[in-house]
């Protein structure tokens, strides 16, 4: 009888996966995305004797077919959902545990939040209930705005974290949390860059943000899969502001992939088969510019220029909810200062 024991269903993996898979001798079942629901995937899962569903492409109604279908056969997930995805309980979870701790208060009602608000130093940040968009309040009028939203509650109201924000992709296996990478985000990339990889920390800065984030995912009793969180690096240190579980790689992913010259996924299939330690650190920065895109036919025009740079890794179109989306560019360079210098003569370019 042939030994399930490294046997995995993948959605719709690229060849890359494929040959990792290979190399790694583990046993790939591929799931065509049409074919994904909860139900299919659970009889799948049943037939080959796995509980591994991976899934690294884009689509977010596949990421939450995947978690939905975790949960159903892990039902200790929707615990630890509960503890990452809802930012009431979370932030009560971190300010309990003295990890992360930050000035919040749980608020039920929109007529409670606004009585807190008015007593509140501006800016504050109200997050509503899990999927709920956060606000950030500089006025009054910020507020009022909130309210006539009908937002979900209950939420918290939190203290505005001043600092370079971060996002830390981690993938838990048998109990050990692997930071996959960490991206400089607002106020932490360099300028002309929306996201840089790797985030240019110091070795006690990187320490200190690893070290929060698998402390989040201890308390939350998180056991498999991935979790992509976001810090902020605040005087004080790193605080947490976010969690999701299952998230769509996106940008994160393609700048690593950039950095590192390996599909994300490879990294995954090679933790999961028994592989100690962290993924090896990458060889190059990679920053990504997000540029509004002109119309037609300019905007295919300048793209096709843009295509010809020998520093652009990757360059695509992300539609937004009109037809007309924004362009993001992802560059390489031996440096930060460097990724700077590339992403601000693209958008000079751009413009031009």
């Amino acid at each position: 009888m042939a030994d399930r024991s490294r046997w995995m269903l993948v959605i719709e993996p690229e060849p890359a996966v494929l040959d990792a898979a290979a190399a790694l001798g583990a046993e790939v079942r591929s799931v065509r995305a049409a074919d994904v629901s909860t139900d299919a995937l659970t009889d799948l899962a049943s037939a080959y004797g796995t509980r591994r569903i991976l899934y690294f492409g884009d689509s977010p109604a596949v990421h939450r077919a995947v978690e939905d279908t975790l949960a159903r056969l892990f039902p200790q997930r929707t615990r630890t959902l509960r503890w990452l995805q809802d930012p009431a309980a979370m932030r009560r979870m971190l300010n309990q545990s003295r990890v992360s701790v930050v000035n919040a208060v749980t608020v039920r009602s929109v007529d409670t939040a606004l009585a807190w608000a008015e007593h509140l130093p501006l800016p504050l940040v109200i997050k509503g209930g899990p999927d709920s968009d956060t606000a950030f309040v500089h006025s009054g009028e910020d507020l009022r705005d909130w309210a006539a939203h009908t937002p979900r509650l209950p939420g918290v109201i939190e203290e505005f974290l001043a600092g370079p924000r971060l996002v830390v992709d981690t993938f838990t296996h048998a109990g050990m949390h692997h930071v996959l990478g960490v991206t400089a985000a607002e106020d932490a990339a360099p300028v002309g860059a929306d996201l840089l990889y790797p985030a240019a920390l110091t070795e006690a800065e990187a320490a200190s943000v690893r070290s929060t984030v698998r402390a989040l995912l201890d308390l939350a009793g998180h056991e498999s899969g991935p979790v992509r969180t976001w810090v902020v690096l605040t005087e004080g240190g790193p605080r947490i502001t976010a969690a999701q579980m299952s998230p769509v790689s996106g940008p994160f992913g393609r700048l690593r992939e950039a950095s590192t010259g390996r599909h994300p996924g490879a990294d995954v299939l090679t933790l999961i088969t028994g592989r100690a330690g962290d993924p090896p650190s990458p060889a190059r920065f990679s920053g990504l510019a997000r540029l509004d895109t002109p119309p037609e036919p300019d905007r295919s025009r300048v793209l096709n220029l843009l295509a010809e740079r020998a520093d652009v890794y990757d360059l695509r179109i992300v539609e937004g909810p009109v037809a007309r989306g924004h362009a993001e560019v992802i560059i390489h360079a031996g440096s930060p200062w460097e990724v700077a210098r590339r992403a601000t003569a693209i958008r000079e370019q751009y413009r031009g």
